[in-house]
């Protein structure tokens, strides 16, 4: 059964992995080389820092990490500080089961109770279909394909773009 509660610093090995073989063996990841454990943890502690939800999927049994996603900064500028990147790995062993489903509807609603007004997905490969209908199936709208943008593993991938309005209401200019 899973579990989702916010990344500690004792998940960072488990994360560390994941992503270290969605980098060598998938296209949804433009990084080329696997972060180290020193690099996730910065990562992690920049996102601790700015108050950006980081969640893992654990497993209620044995207490490993199914999968984790994170909401991190879409762009530094100011005029952007109400929108936020989704970033969402599942261990291999784990995809199709719901996981990813499970995280990013408890990361959406992370999101929306912080505040935050869209939130984008730049999934890498327009082949990448289980990330495409994943966020279809949660309200993300297509909102365009850069091509052939990354180069990785002799293969030119595309980006695309998805967008979910997180609050129903629109904030106002003033605040």
């Amino acid at each position: 059964m899973l579990q989702i509660f916010p990344a500690t610093l004792a998940h960072i090995d488990e994360i560390t992995s994941i992503f270290k073989y969605h980098v060598l063996h998938g296209s949804g990841s433009f990084y080329l080389n696997p972060l180290s454990k020193e690099r996730m943890t910065q990562k992690w502690e920049l996102l601790q820092e700015h108050k950006h939800p980081f969640l893992v999927g654990l497993d209620s049994g044995t207490q490993k990490v199914m999968g984790y996603c994170y909401a991190s900064e879409f762009r530094p500028q100011e005029a952007f500080s109400w929108t936020l990147e989704d970033t969402i790995y599942i261990h291999p062993d784990h995809q199709r089961q719901g996981i990813g489903k499970a995280l990013l509807q408890a990361l959406i609603k992370d999101c929306q109770q912080l505040g935050f007004e869209q939130l984008v997905a730049l999934i890498g490969d327009s082949r990448n279909h289980g990330s495409i209908g994943l966020h279809r199936s949660l309200g993300f709208e297509h909102g365009g394909t850069l091509k052939k943008v990354g180069l990785k593993q002799e293969s030119w991938l595309d980006i695309v773009l998805m967008q979910l309005g997180l609050q129903s209401m629109g904030r106002s200019i003033e605040g």
